[in-house]
């Protein structure tokens, strides 16, 4: 960041932090400050607006972004060595949550990590030695907020409650960041949606507009999958059309084949949303023999 934008920043720390919420600051000093508007150069605004961007998704809540309760992977405070270690080889994570009786109980968050020194030494685990302190939000609590409690937290890992103090959700520094990037790339166009492989095949947001791949693939995707006689679903993005061929929630590393031979491999995605699709054209035979 340049040192124009950098004393442009700053100015959010000038005030104290009572008299206005840190994200009413910075939004008050993108919207109104012309002085330092006229100052930057055009890269630098490049920069600025990357800032005013991200305020964009000041909306958006812990519970907006949350893995749900039900999707939530745990392990009870009680288990051996070995079943963590299993859950951890099984699900892929780095970090869990750590309960005792119920889920609503979470004593705290152990790291992958943190586990090496005992493949050897087994019977000196012990898990409450390797307990992580957890942190709590609410689910109404605001994205870029939520940001900086998860980044000052050790692990990373925020566990969303309900008003009965009850475990409603969880969220990773990772699910924050996708979700910025995420919208930075679909609202800014810093990184394009499609991108073209040497092969012919194409790598999707699942956030990139029906319209936008009918176009590259030259094809009717939506309107061939509806019946006729049909009212036309109201789907915009191509992660819904995923939903629409596969009839729910698809899953990372699922195929869906649609109607004109085009085949979607869907690279990520998690229990709440597709990220991210491999599309591959039918080949020549295959259009042949259809």
């Amino acid at each position: 960041m340049t040192s124009k934008i950098r004393s442009y920043i700053s100015k959010l720390f000038g005030k104290k932090e009572e008299e206005l919420p840190l994200l009413d600051r910075l939004e008050d000093l993108i919207e109104s400050d012309s002085e330092v508007k006229s100052e930057i150069s055009a890269g630098e605004a490049g920069e600025l607006a990357l800032v005013s961007n991200v305020l964009g998704l000041k909306d958006l809540t812990a519970k907006d972004i949350m893995v749900p309760r039900a999707d939530i992977v745990a392990a009870q405070a009680d288990m051996s060595l070995d079943e963590f270690i299993d859950i951890f080889s099984l699900n892929n994570f780095t970090q869990i949550p750590v309960y005792r009786d119920t889920l609503d109980n979470v004593v705290g968050i152990v790291r992958v990590r943190d586990f090496l020194p005992y493949v050897r030494s087994p019977k000196s685990f012990n898990i409450d030695n390797l307990l992580k302190e957890a942190i709590y939000v609410v689910p109404s609590i605001q994205l870029l907020e939520l940001l900086v409690e998860i980044r000052a937290s050790v692990n990373h890992m925020a566990l969303v409650v309900d008003e009965f103090g009850g475990i409603d959700g969880l969220v990773t520094l990772q699910d924050v960041v996708s979700e910025i990037v995420g919208e930075i790339q679909q609202n800014q166009g810093l990184f394009p949606r499609v991108i073209t492989k040497q092969d012919g095949s194409l790598i999707a947001d699942a956030k990139t507009p029906i319209s936008e791949c009918e176009e590259l693939l030259q094809t009717e995707l939506l309107k061939s999958l509806v019946k006729e006689n049909d009212e036309e679903p109201d789907i915009e993005t191509l992660g819904g059309l995923m939903m629409l061929i596969a009839g729910r929630m698809p899953t990372r590393g699922e195929t869906l084949i649609h109607p004109s031979g085009i085949e979607f491999d869907i690279t990520e995605a998690d229990p709440r949303r597709v990220r991210r699709i491999h599309i591959r054209r039918p080949s020549s035979e295959s259009r042949r023999e259809a």
